[in-house]
């Protein structure tokens, strides 16, 4: 009678430990669609500007909720979890420039220059960890 109550409490403790770790992993990648679902873009899409602006606000806010540390250069260091970084090509004087020199020159600045260019999403890059996206790099199409 004790073998089958040891069998019984073993094989319970098994399954309620695999259904707790599918559960959890379940949760965590529908969290990680959710967040990737806010900057709502795909590889090869172009956007406008003024949406650009939209998507470098939403990253900074991110950052500075989940309180990613900065180097000191003012840019956002990746921690391997849930940190976003942004790139922006522009072909006017094929120069690359880092989402947090262009939030700090004014988002007006770049929203008034650029709210009406193309820009392509060249490269996204995900956490290998926890699927959310790490890397977002556009490049300008029109001038």
């Amino acid at each position: 009678m004790k073998k089958i109550a040891i069998f019984f409490f073993i094989v319970v403790a098994i399954v309620c430990t695999v259904a707790y770790v599918y559960l959890n992993y379940t949760y965590n990648y529908r969290n990680a669609q959710r967040e990737n679902s806010e900057f709502n873009i795909s590889k090869d899409e172009e956007i406008e500007g003024s949406e650009l602006t939209t998507i470098i606000n939403k990253a900074i806010d991110t950052n500075t909720k989940n309180e990613i540390q900065k180097d000191n250069k003012g840019k956002y260091i990746d921690n391997r979890n849930n940190s976003i970084n942004i790139d922006i090509k522009f072909i006017d004087n094929d120069v690359t420039y880092n989402m947090e020199m262009l939030y700090n020159s004014g988002m007006q600045n770049f929203l008034y220059y650029y709210g009406n260019i193309k820009f392509k999403c060249s490269d996204v890059q995900y956490h290998k960890e926890t699927g959310k996206i790490k890397y977002i790099e556009f490049e300008q199409t029109t001038t």
